[in-house]
């Protein structure tokens, strides 16, 4: 990977590769070549994803006007219990 790929051209293009592995006649060289690319594409995905979740704070504000972050609960908004 010569280009640092940021988390959507990295799922971008591991679902172009899921295609590619599912629906063409592959040479078994050409698909362990695509295999290895989308391994490391989940690699870079995964890393973003954990660099990015430390960044991920929800500023809130006391009744005295002071800010605080804490970690966002995502499963509180989602519905699902």
């Amino acid at each position: 990977m010569a280009e640092k790929l940021n988390l959507g051209k990295a799922l971008g293009r591991l679902e172009q590769i899921v295609e590619s592995l599912e629906r063409e006649e592959l040479e078994l060289e050409d698909a362990l070549r695509l295999f290895d690319e989308g391994m490391e594409l989940i690699r870079v995905a995964e890393r973003e994803l954990v660099e990015s979740e430390g960044k991920v704070k929800q500023v809130l504000v006391d009744r005295r006007g002071r800010q605080r972050e804490s970690d966002i609960d995502l499963d509180a908004n989602s519905g699902e219990e």
